[in-house]
Order: C-alpha cells, then sequence, then structure tokens
C-alpha cells in the first residue's frame, strides 16, 4: 500500500461586520489528505484501497488497463462501510485509489 499526504486549506468566511480592527487576521481550516493506494486487480478482478486508521473516506478513484475492446469498469465506488474504494473491470486490471482525510 503506497500512502501520499496533501495539505488542503479552507478559509473560513466571516461578515465585514464580525471581522472587527482593520487588519484582523483571518480565521483558516486545514485537513491533512491521504491518498491511499490499493494493490493491481488481477484482470477481471477487483482492487480495494483502504483508508487508515484515524481517517475518513472523502472519495477515490481507479487507473485502468483495458484487456481488450469490450473490456469496462463495471464498479468504481466505496465499500458498505465507507471505509474503502474499490474498483473492477469486466476483463483488465485496475488500480483503486482512496482519498482520505484526518479526522
Amino acid at each position: 500500500m503506497r500512502v501520499r499526504k496533501a495539505l488542503f486549506t479552507g478559509v473560513l468566511l466571516a461578515a465585514p461586520v464580525l471581522l472587527g480592527p482593520a487588519g484582523a487576521a483571518h480565521a483558516v481550516a486545514a485537513e491533512t489528505a491521504t491518498v491511499v493506494e490499493g494493490e493491481p486487480s488481477k484482470p477481471g478482478g477487483f482492487s480495494m484501497a483502504t483508508c487508515p486508521s484515524g481517517t475518513h473516506l472523502t472519495g477515490g478513484g481507479y487507473q485502468w488497463t483495458p484487456e481488450d475492446d469490450a473490456d469496462r469498469v463495471v464498479y468504481n465506488g466505496p465499500s458498505m462501510d465507507a471505509t474503502t474504494w474499490g474498483a473492477k473491470a469486466s476483463h483488465g486490471s485496475v488500480l483503486a485509489y482512496a482519498v482520505c482525510e484526518t479526522e
């Protein structure tokens, strides 16, 4: 399992009357996102990427290597418990990615 980290920063907005004196600092909230890479699937099999403990799943995706012209990605989505992102192709192989954020 390969894990990549990134820092996302969001700005909390406030009405001008709540900013106080000129030059007051703006509030900033930061979350750390981790991208987890699953194991490559065998042809026609599932690839699963699971979020590490202390994080929650926010999204995911896949990398696909088609086997033939009739090959299709037949599943790309979260698990029932929303801790894992899975992907499956009808014939080819896939590699699932999960985007996880700290809680």
